[in-house]
């Protein structure tokens, strides 16, 4: 039955079978139950609180907006010259965050199934030679890096969990602040879906500064992490990547090499740290570089 199940997870994630994904779904389930693993685990185990370890401090801190904007609000801000948005408690009603918080790790290993597979970085930043990628088990994955002391750095990152782990998007909601459109063209089916993706690692993994191809609200669900912005204009200083890699910058954005990339001393750029709770509205084209603080699940949703 384990073999079944990891050849069922193999189908969601190289295909997402977007005919028969509930059929599929339906028969995992099943398996994870005759295998022991129950899809309502228990209430509350041992929710930890976390802390940052040795957060920077900030200089050039992103606006905030509390109490959180209104719909109306946060949709003129996108239409009127859209800049980063730290937006504090935005989401601590979640259940992931309350009556099911997901800083128990070990209900979160329980919620989402130890044997299910799950695609992995191992590496501590996607731009480094030895940087590559494995598949295993979620449990194993927690066991040895998230809450053992296993060497190196892994990161379950930029990863459609939800879908392929339908029953996890119950503990969280789509901000309604992604339903806001940056433009009258509403017609475009995929630029109207909300692509949801999770984070989960130990501390220090790193996202190198980068851009994504659309808006970008940022869930930060457990732990903490830093993250420095960019705006599109100082593109020129931030030196991209040539290539496939173009959405990347070349500079290690906290230990920087001036002497071969000299124009970054001059870019301005926003930061903050992101607890849980929070909301981080990152615009389209805005460099980000992001780096774990603690033990930390994020969530990405895409929209616009």
């Amino acid at each position: 039955m384990e073999e079944a199940l990891k050849v069922l997870d193999m189908t969601l994630l190289v295909s997402g079978c977007p005919y028969y994904k509930a059929m599929v779904v339906e028969v995992v389930e099943v398996l994870e139950a005759s295998l022991g693993e129950s899809s309502n685990p228990p209430s509350l185990l041992d929710p930890v609180s976390i802390t940052p370890d040795n957060p920077p401090q900030i200089t050039f801190p992103v606006p905030r907006a509390s109490p959180p904007p209104t719909i109306i609000q946060f949709s003129h801000h996108l239409t009127s010259n859209p800049t980063p948005l730290l937006i504090p408690n935005a989401i601590s009603h979640w259940p992931a965050l309350t009556t099911r918080p997901w800083s128990d790790i070990r209900y979160l290993r329980s919620l989402a199934g130890a044997r299910r597979l799950v695609p992995v970085e191992v590496g501590s930043k996607y731009t480094d030679d030895e940087w590559t990628q494995k598949l295993m088990t979620f449990g194993e994955f927690i066991d040895r890096y998230v809450t053992g002391s296993e060497e190196g750095t892994a990161y379950l990152a930029q990863h459609d969990l939800f879908t392929q782990i339908p029953r996890l998007a119950h503990d969280i909601t789509i901000p309604d602040y992604c339903y806001c459109s940056p433009s009258d063209d509403d017609d475009d089916d995929n630029d109207a879906e909300v692509v949801t993706n999770a984070w989960f690692g130990p501390r220090g993994t790193i996202s190198p500064l980068h851009t994504d191809p659309r808006q970008n609200v940022f869930a930060q669900v457990v732990g903490y992490k830093y993250v420095r912005l960019y705006a599109p204009d100082e593109t020129r200083n931030v030196y991209p990547c040539e290539g496939v890699l173009g959405n990347t910058s070349q500079v290690d954005v906290e230990s920087p090499d001036m002497t071969q990339f000299p124009l970054f001393a001059s870019a301005k750029y926003v930061e903050c740290i992101v607890g849980p709770g929070d909301l981080l509205f990152i615009p389209k084209g805005w460099w980000h570089y992001v780096r774990s603080l603690s033990v930390s699940f994020s969530v990405s949703f895409w929209f616009g």
